[in-house]
């Protein structure tokens, strides 16, 4: 009990520290940029509500707040209805000069990203092994020679790290051959593979051309469980081997999210092996809405598992870490605004796509359990992700500010204080929704909702 206590306060200490950094690193990035351009800054803030530290430097108020989600940078003269032109002023600077001091927010984040990525290559990149459990019989893969066990680590003389890595350098449709170099028994070995062009989703969920050689890194083994998912009510554990689906043979991973998602029962009924005993485990499914990318509504069955997947450490030194970290942010990035084109065309829920503090949290919270190389990683994806949504043209990101500069660039005049004020309300009315939206579902995600409606149907039951 205690010790739970501990780890749950560890993990708010690293998720508050890691809050912190982001937040002040993409304030100092509109601090710093509107120092030197002259522009006189009141306050520099962390956190909003009541004021727990603060103190004047340079004409500056640093402040700590009470609720550490968010901050801001308070300028002279930046409500243009208030700003009397004096040379300090944020309105009366030209318009490159504001755009600059509001870009710089986001660029300093995915500077944070790029510097973040770079220590993680080179203190190691935790990536899924690219050992191979299966094999597709007669695919391209098996046909050349390659064998279960074979690590790949390299793909046309590119050294691969990981197996997303390997994925992303496979995506394409030239149906060339490609040379595959393998480690077998400790010795490299190199195969030419004559390639599949098929379609598979990334990431997110977009299709895209892949040259499918035909193999898995999941074996039919369970490496984890969803909190409160039905896998875990049921008493599934990790390292149980799943051998039947409804009686359906059950030998790799595919098999498994196939035997799954083609279910139509009530229950799944599940044979597996722990221990060297066979168990049977029959479960009720969790059934999740998903529109599609025509429009229709589809039916997801999910269980709560995952595979049990081997970890690599990808060293590297340090020119090497600097091109992969930046192919690395390019990727989280392309990801990220797919991600975001799919939500808005319908294609994809928001649910399924935005996360907020409450999901942060938990993520932060097995990064660290991880490992600082981990931790390292996912401060460089949510740093990249908060300049990505902080460039979304809405008021009063920043994205919001540069869409308004740049109407009054092409206009030669700002909008009518009305107009303004309009789109400022609407901006902030938005954001709200989306605050309200955020945390609900990440709420409901992790269960907080049917927890929070069966203790009030408890509370009912004591006051018939």
């Amino acid at each position: 009990m205690i010790g739970s206590v501990v780890s749950n306060i560890q993990s708010v200490v690293v998720f508050v520290a890691v809050l912190s950094v982001l937040i002040i690193v993409h304030e100092w990035g509109h601090f710093i940029t509107a120092k030197r351009l002259g522009v006189d800054v009141k306050r520099f803030a962390l956190g909003f509500g009541p004021t727990l530290f603060s103190k004047v430097y340079n004409g500056t108020t640093y402040m700590i707040n009470a609720i550490p989600l968010g901050g801001y940078v308070k300028m002279a003269g930046d409500d243009r209805m208030e700003c009397k032109g004096t040379s300090g002023e944020f309105y009366s600077k030209p318009i490159g000069h504001r755009s600059l001091v509001v870009l710089n927010g986001p660029v300093v984040n995915f500077l944070l990203a790029y510097i973040s990525f770079i220590f993680v290559f080179m203190i190691g990149y935790p990536g899924q092994s690219t050992t191979i459990a299966e094999l597709v019989d007669g695919g391209p893969a098996q046909v050349a020679g390659l064998r279960a066990g074979d690590k790949i680590i390299a793909v046309d003389s590119r050294e691969v790290h990981g197996w997303l890595n390997l994925q992303w350098k496979l995506e394409g449709e030239n149906p060339k051959r490609v040379e595959i170099t393998v480690l077998r028994d400790g010795k490299e070995t190199t195969l030419t593979v004559i390639p599949e062009i098929t379609e598979k989703p990334n990431l997110v969920g977009r299709p895209r051309m892949i040259r499918d050689l035909g193999i898995d890194n999941m074996s039919n083994v369970i490496g984890g469980l969803v909190e409160e998912f039905p896998a875990e009510n049921a008493g599934l554990q990790g390292g149980d081997r799943i051998i039947e689906i409804d009686n359906q043979e059950i030998t790799s991973w595919t098999d498994i999210k196939g035997a799954v998602a083609d279910s139509t029962g009530k229950q799944i009924v599940l044979k597996l092996v722990r221990d060297g005993q066979i168990l049977v485990k029959a479960i009720k499914p969790r059934i999740d809405e998903h529109t599609d990318e025509n429009g229709q509504t589809v039916k997801i069955r999910k269980i709560g598992i995952g595979p049990q997947q081997e970890l690599d450490l990808y060293k590297f030194g340090i020119w090497a870490s600097l091109v992969h970290s930046g192919e690395e942010l390019v990727y989280i990035t392309q990801l990220t605004y797919e991600s975001l084109y799919q939500m808005v065309i319908g294609s994809k829920s928001a649910r399924e796509s935005v996360t907020g503090p409450v999901g942060i949290f938990y993520i932060v919270k097995g990064a660290a359990q991880e490992g600082v190389s981990h931790l390292l990683f996912i401060l460089g994806v949510i740093s990249a992700s908060l300049a990505i949504f902080n460039l979304l043209p809405v008021i009063p990101l920043d994205g919001g500010h540069l869409f308004l500069f740049g109407i009054e660039k092409v206009r030669g005049k700002p909008l009518p204080p009305k107009i303004d004020e309009y789109i400022a309300r609407l901006g902030f009315g938005l954001i709200i929704l989306l605050a309200l939206f955020v945390f609900y579902s990440d709420f409901s995600r992790f269960g907080w909702i049917d927890n929070i409606s069966g203790w009030f149907t408890q509370v009912r039951k004591m006051f018939p």
